[in-house]
């Protein structure tokens, strides 16, 4: 596999993670490891969703580290789904509306 190889990745994380600073602690994380793509909250409110794109190592690094989230998070569960997408992000943004 080549590691340097651009990925996206949906990742669908479950528990307390919505009014807990989940998404800003998300992405400072997935800026500091080279991540493009978004973060956002769901209409279900155990659940928020991110687009992460970037070299697998960084993703693995995120998911890893997703399942334990900030401080006030209690994260159920963590679901990364390897997607195809010809959308290329540019920078890493928090979405505050679906």
């Amino acid at each position: 596999m080549n590691t340097n190889e651009i990925k996206t990745y949906r990742l669908i994380i479950k528990g307390k993670v919505q009014n807990v600073g989940f998404r800003h602690w998300f992405s400072d994380l997935a800026i500091s490891l080279g991540l493009s793509g978004y973060v956002q909250n769901k209409e279900s409110k155990d659940e928020v969703e991110a687009i992460v794109q970037g070299n697998i190592q960084s993703i693995l690094s995120i998911t890893e580290k997703s399942k334990h989230g900030p401080e006030m998070a209690l994260v159920e569960g963590v679901i990364p789904n390897n997607i195809i997408s010809n959308v290329k992000y540019s920078g890493f943004i928090v979405k505050y509306d679906n």
